[in-house]
């Protein structure tokens, strides 16, 4: 007789079932507030300090959400769990966490984050990267973290575009061929075959092509949120990208440099939140 798999463990007070099969106030959160940019902050790069600032300005801005991410991390619950209370603080935003798993515990996790992506990469060559990550952050997770603290887990495919000798040599990713649609359709009927929440199409070294951009978007499902980023540091990428079919348009290096007020006003536009870096919080008056 067929039955779920129970995923068993020994520490006392937490549940042995990480949620997966249902929708959570996150997903629900960014598939509602779709069309925008959104910032994503290192907090291995980034100093707390000035990270609350961005948090307190996007806030004001009216964000749907900030992503922390990196491709490198050390000592990952010690460096941000105080980080993330310390955003707490400022913002009532979504946080997500998008970093990379790492073999023999899976993809990291930290108490007070809202979300973690959990990307498939499409594009390894190392089935670890592609699915097992997933199974292992599973038999893990209720080890590692109290059941209140546990995060929404979003079941994300991921794909890279352009030269990346750094993603490659870690992760085992080979960039996508865009010269026709063929291999940009195959992934796209896994993506849709396999009920991926989200679709996170990054490029390091260029820029993802704004036709592979609308491709995707008309056809993935409807509530399949599209996210696209890489090298975004002008407002006139953002439109074309949300032109193109993209949800949510991400940048990280446009905004650090001293006058990122400035640079954020000029990303968001005045059609999106307050107009004018001093309604910025903690810019000019």
């Amino acid at each position: 007789m067929n039955a779920l798999p129970e995923l068993t463990q020994q520490t006392p007070g937490r549940s042995a079932r990480p949620p997966v099969f249902e929708a959570g106030e996150t997903l629900a959160r960014l598939r509602a507030g779709r069309g925008g940019p959104v910032h994503i902050i290192d907090p291995f790069k980034i100093p707390q300090r000035e990270a609350q600032e961005k948090a307190a300005a996007l806030d004001a801005l009216g964000f749907p959400a900030i992503l922390l991410a990196s491709t490198d991390y050390a000592s990952f619950e010690d460096r941000m769990e105080p980080y993330i209370a310390a955003l707490r603080e400022v913002t009532s935003l979504p946080l997500l966490l998008h970093f990379p798993p790492r073999k023999g515990i899976g993809f990291p996790l930290a108490a007070g984050a809202d979300a973690v992506l959990l990307p498939a990469l499409l594009g390894s060559t190392d089935d670890y990267y592609v699915w097992k990550s997933y199974l292992e952050t599973l038999l893990t997770m209720p080890g590692r973290l109290d059941r209140a603290d546990w995060p929404e887990l979003l079941l994300t495919a991921a794909l890279t575009f352009g030269e990346d000798r750094r993603t490659g040599a870690l992760l085992g990713t080979v960039p996508v061929g865009t010269k026709d649609t063929a291999q940009l359709d195959g992934h796209l009927a896994v993506i849709r075959s396999f009920g991926f929440q989200m679709v996170y199409l990054y490029s390091r070294c260029s820029s993802v092509p704004t036709p592979v951009v609308r491709r995707f978007r008309d056809l993935l499902a409807p509530d399949q949120l599209l996210f696209v980023s890489g090298n975004v540091r002008a407002r006139h990428q953002v439109s074309a990208y949300l032109a193109a079919g993209a949800d949510f348009v991400c940048f990280a290096g446009a905004l650090e440099h001293p006058d990122w007020r400035t640079t954020l006003q000029e990303l968001t536009g005045a059609d999106h939140g307050p107009a004018g870096a001093d309604r910025l919080p903690g810019g000019p008056r």
